[in-house]
């Protein structure tokens, strides 16, 4: 079996189009194609529907995705014990994750990691932007940004995508006045706030705001309560059973950057868990990319 072509699936999977994948493997569209059409052939199945916004996937290709997820995961801890193997890893290591994500479940089988090297301690550090604030200390984060800074190491790793929700009691009667709830502080960067402020120009130009809060931990409940809508990460308003997105709404895309300190070049515990992260957005790829 030519497991290549499954790389070129699971690129597919994760970026959501045909040229973002190619990009992210560093070769031509057309590449992509036709090991996307040669694994099709070669199973005798179908993978994705062919349509006019791109690629979608079958049941079938739901499956297999949801598989290589699997294999993937797999092969991380197999690296995880063989790292392991190598010698002693122990000491802080200072991490940056919005805390959407650390609500989306991004980290959810973080237990794996932190069974395989006891010896780390994980600092969790208040959500700040490294790029706006590069004296702040820190080992490893996870940054939506369009300009990470010259100084640090990163590169980007996949996109999150913002969407319109609101209360799927509320957003039934398509004829009630829409009300927009304004959340402040809620950790994202500049990136992020741009791309929420074009969905709202986009969809809810001129509606009047019926309350303003902070955070997450705030938002979420009068979201739920069907006080009025607001923007969220796709990773949390797509599993929130009690929440829909606005009909017509789009999806804006951040990219996410995963950076890390100069000074922790070569910090093996470090480069654990910048493996640890990695494998985690690409497991959730699709979730955080918003479809």
């Amino acid at each position: 079996m030519d497991w290549d072509d499954f790389k070129f699936f699971s690129a597919v999977v994760r970026s959501g189009t045909v040229r973002a994948a190619a990009k992210a493997l560093g070769v031509h569209p057309s590449t992509v194609t036709r090991r996307l059409e040669h694994l099709e052939t070669r199973l005798g199945v179908k993978l994705f529907n062919r349509r006019g916004q791109g690629l979608v996937l079958t049941a079938v290709g739901e499956s297999a995705a949801a598989g290589l997820r699997r294999i993937e995961q797999d092969i991380a801890g197999i690296e995880l014990l063989l790292r392991r193997s190598e010698g002693e890893l122990a000491g802080p290591v200072r991490v940056v994750v919005p805390g959407f994500l650390m609500l989306g479940g991004l980290v959810d089988d973080l237990d794996r990691l932190v069974n395989a090297y006891g010896e780390i301690q994980i600092e969790w550090m208040s959500s700040f932007s490294p790029s706006a604030s590069p004296a702040a200390p820190f080992d490893v984060a996870l940054e939506l940004t369009a300009a990470p800074a010259l100084d640090l190491i990163g590169r980007e790793i996949g996109a999150v995508g913002w969407s319109l929700y609101g209360h799927r009691g509320l957003l039934v009667d398509s004829g009630s006045a829409l009300k927009w709830i304004e959340a402040d502080g809620l950790a994202c960067g500049k990136t992020a706030a741009l791309a929420i402020d074009r969905l709202k120009s986009s969809h809810l130009d001129g509606t009047p705001m019926v309350a303003r809060c902070q955070g997450f931990t705030h938002l979420l409940p009068l979201l739920r309560a069907g006080v009025g809508v607001s923007a969220l990460p796709c990773l949390i308003g797509d599993a929130d059973g009690e929440l829909k997105r606005l009909p017509g709404a789009g999806v804006e895309r951040a990219p996410l950057w995963l950076l890390r300190a100069p000074e922790s070049r070569g910090t093996r515990r470090v480069q654990v868990f910048v493996d640890y992260l990695q494998a985690a957005v690409r497991a959730k790829a699709v979730r955080l990319r918003g479809g």
